[in-house]
């Protein structure tokens, strides 16, 4: 799931971003959240209060409320740090752009090309970012793990059983806590906890109960039924939903 947001006030200029993203991701097999914002102000409310994620985010130099750069570096100081593309009208603030790491600058009115070129660059950089790798001790020697492939951490006191989506389990030293803040600090997913001592990848989940976490290697976690409203609400929201629907 691709999480794409357009922070803009002409409809013009998100109608055709939102044209060019649906077809885009079509073309790849991926799936597509979309969602503009005619305000600064409203967009940073949601993100930084954790209610939305993205990781494309077009802002444009127009729009009311925070000004473009103020927002961008709103965006560099939060885990998440999105692919940045700035839109304007002028040149004027190209440099600010590519000095908050923006992968583009478009010069509105857009041209399909244009996007098509930026939303390239985007997912370039988010593949990147996706192939990440961290290191953790396990108890003689040291693992380096591509998070892509991390669908779950299970809790076994102070070792962590680590869930791979190719079957394989390892064994890593370390407390639930810490491995979770070294996930969100650096890991491109969402990693949600449905009971004590778990954690799932949300790209991995394939299904929800009240009492158990299906994941789409088969892989069956259990959940807390105090926790299933939250964790459903939290799942729907990362994937642009308003409803978990299985």
């Amino acid at each position: 799931m691709i999480h794409v947001a357009v922070v803009s006030d002409h409809p013009d200029t998100t109608d055709m971003i939102r044209k060019v993203c649906g077809q885009f991701m079509r073309d790849r097999l991926l799936d597509l959240s979309f969602l503009s914002y005619e305000n600064s102000y409203v967009f940073l409310q949601e993100v930084e209060n954790r209610k939305r994620s993205f990781e494309i985010v077009f802002l444009d130099t127009s729009v009311r409320g925070k000004n473009a750069v103020d927002t961008a570096e709103v965006l560099r100081d939060m885990p998440e740090d999105p692919v940045l593309i700035f839109l304007s009208t002028t040149e004027g603030y190209c440099m600010d752009a590519f000095r908050m790491g923006a992968v583009h600058y478009l010069l509105t009115p857009l041209a399909e090309k244009d996007v098509q070129e930026a939303l390239q660059r985007g997912m370039s950089a988010l593949e990147r970012n996706w192939h990440k790798k961290l290191s953790f001790r396990m108890a003689e020697d040291t693992v380096v793990i591509e998070l892509s492939t991390l669908e779950a951490v299970v809790s076994d006191d102070h070792h962590q059983i680590f869930c791979l989506t190719d079957g394989r389990q390892l064994e890593v030293r370390g407390r639930i806590g810490q491995i979770r803040e070294r996930l969100s600090d650096c890991s491109p997913f969402l990693f949600l906890s449905p009971c004590r001592g778990i954690l799932v990848n949300c790209e991995e989940i394939a299904a929800v109960k009240a009492d158990r976490v299906v994941l789409k290697s088969g892989r069956i976690l259990p959940a807390a039924k105090r926790k299933y409203t939250e964790f459903k609400v939290r799942l729907a929201r990362y994937l642009g939903k308003e409803d978990w629907d299985e």
